[in-house]
């Protein structure tokens, strides 16, 4: 990793250990009144921003979704939709029309009043072309939208959103979308503080002074309250927030630890009260001493890698799927993750939303020779030096170390392996600077769809250079089936069209593993690995 992540991770923990970070030196194992109400996490990396409009991930998804307070939220099952932001809401018979009744006594931090308004302008700002969110692509189905991000329209009144009045906010869409509600649990779909932005220097990407502590104004149940960059996020109650009474914690700290090691140092030094993962090489040790800390839950997630398809020898299909069918995922599964982690063979999870995936993609030397051979490249002769691009994570070099070690020995071609930093790797992939690429998605909806759109043609989410027309029309068909049968049966079709041509090769499918003080309550796991870090508590606290 670079040596200024590195050392960033050690000397937030060296420092804790040696009692030199503030309040959370010993927030995790004293049992003072002060350090009974901090909760310290690890949360693997920097944050890249703190603009839930432009993130794009998952890490800054835990900061985002304390200070920040969408439309609904899930309930603690992770797939349950409970209120947010909105007490309640309908949607029409033809699933065009969606209202949200806001509630009445919601405040931005800053004492002023939560609008529909705010929804308004804040929607209208996702998709603003100008501010070219990758997200925006979610908001296709609104009317208006598409158009609008083209450029084609640029009246933003033309849009499916509207406020009649100070607490209704409406949502109209073009077509049906069978996982549009669950869209609005998260990032970008949350309201951002406009007058804010606009007096720090406008509502666009350049402008990110809107994000600092003491600048910033949210809506959610905590807000930021310290950001030193490469140490900690702080967070503390938003004092406005109708839940701020109940919240027993009077800190958060989240801690961008890098490396696995490193926190599960910090963690068994008593300074860490929840890790963001694991080393795969801890896991049974953990196991086989039966420890109360170690958390094991399924959850949606895939990991893969992605080829740049604008660059030879990946124009070429058949070096893609001999890429993809060299690889043996039960043995990488076993070498380079652990605990609960299943080989993926599918982009889509079985069972997701109902759907079993059969179009599979296959493996094995024997097929991964004849494909890269028909190509013209038997046993790897002639085939160019191309790179694999992974962002700084020990896991994440351990997989790249592993998927070269299986090029070379299946294939005879040689992988350059290339690390770089959260927001570098990011800006790279975009730009399309990469022949291979480690990539991930966790999604918002427990859906397919929500898998299928990564690779939609110029979609924002597609980095590859792939498209095909075909697969695009099949996934506006079934965003609108509402026939279940009928949409799976589409999901096969997709299926058969990324087996076949190969943007990606699926690894696995995630697992959430981490380890968390036993005296950490209210803590609840689900297939979302989702939780409001705002109602934990820690046992034995005392209030002040």
């Amino acid at each position: 990793m670079p040596v200024r992540l590195f050392l960033a991770s050690v000397l937030t923990v060296s420092l804790l250990v040696a009692g030199g970070c503030r309040r959370s030196d010993q927030s995790a194992s004293s049992g003072s009144s002060s350090a009974n109400r901090v909760l310290v996490v690890g949360n693997s990396i920097e944050p890249a921003t703190l603009d839930p409009h432009i993130n794009t991930g998952s890490s800054e998804s835990m900061i985002l979704g304390e200070i920040y307070e969408p439309l609904v939220q899930r309930g603690d099952d992770g797939l349950t939709l409970v209120p947010g932001a909105a007490a309640r809401w309908e949607i029409s018979p033809d699933g065009l029309t969606y209202t949200f009744h806001l509630h009445r006594d919601r405040r931005w931090s800053n004492g002023d009043p939560v609008t529909a308004q705010d929804f308004l302008y804040s929607f209208r700002r996702i998709v603003d072309p100008k501010l070219a969110a990758e997200f925006a692509v979610r908001g296709t189905s609104i009317v208006g939208v598409p158009a609008y991000l083209r450029g084609e329209l640029t009246d933003p009144e033309q849009l499916g959103f509207s406020a009649p009045d100070t607490h209704t906010f409406v949502i109209r869409l073009a077509t049906p979308n069978v996982a549009f509600i669950q869209n609005l649990i998260a990032y970008p779909w949350v309201p951002v503080h406009l007058p804010t932005l606009d007096a720090t220097g406008g509502r666009y990407r350049d402008n990110q002074k809107w994000t600092r502590p003491g600048v910033m104004v949210t809506n959610g149940p905590l807000q930021l309250a310290e950001w030193v960059p490469n140490a900690r996020v702080v967070l503390k109650p938003n004092p406005h927030h109708p839940d701020a009474a109940k919240i027993r914690l009077a800190e958060v700290h989240l801690l961008p630890i890098d490396n696995l090691d490193t926190e599960e140092r910090a963690f068994r030094a008593g300074q860490l009260h929840a890790t963001y993962s694991l080393p795969p090489s801890k896991v049974p040790v953990y196991e086989a001493a039966r420890d109360p800390a170690l958390q094991i839950t399924p959850r949606l997630g895939t990991n893969y890698i992605v080829f740049n398809t604008s660059r030879p020898p990946f124009n070429d299909p058949r070096v893609r799927r001999a890429l993809s069918a060299a690889i043996n995922r039960e043995a990488l599964t076993k070498v380079a993750y652990q605990g609960g982690y299943q080989p993926a063979r599918s982009l889509s999870q079985p069972g997701m939303g109902g759907y079993q995936p059969v179009n599979v993609v296959t493996e094995g030397p024997a097929e991964a020779r004849a494909l890269l051979a028909a190509a013209g490249y038997p046993g790897g002769k002639g085939f160019p030096r191309v790179t694999y691009l992974y962002n700084t994570l020990d896991r994440n070099r351990t997989v790249a170390e592993v998927l070269q070690g299986m090029w070379r020995q299946e294939l005879g071609i040689e992988v350059e392996l290339v690390n770089q930093e959260w927001k570098s790797f990011l800006d790279s992939r975009r730009l399309g600077n990469f022949d291979i690429a480690r990539s991930a998605w966790n999604p918002f909806a427990n859906e397919p769809t929500d898998y299928f759109e990564l690779f939609l043609t110029n979609g924002s989410y597609n980095q590859t250079g792939w498209g095909n027309a075909r697969y695009d029309a099949l996934y506006e068909r079934a965003l609108q089936a509402l026939d279940v049968p009928a949409r799976h049966a589409l999901y096969a079709e997709m299926d058969a069209i990324l087996r076949d041509e190969a943007p990606l090769a699926p690894l696995v499918f995630s697992s959430t593993v981490r380890l968390v003080q036993p005296r950490v309550r209210n803590w609840p796991n689900n297939l979302m690995d989702q939780r409001l870090l705002s109602r934990v508590y820690l046992a034995g606290e005392t209030p002040e």
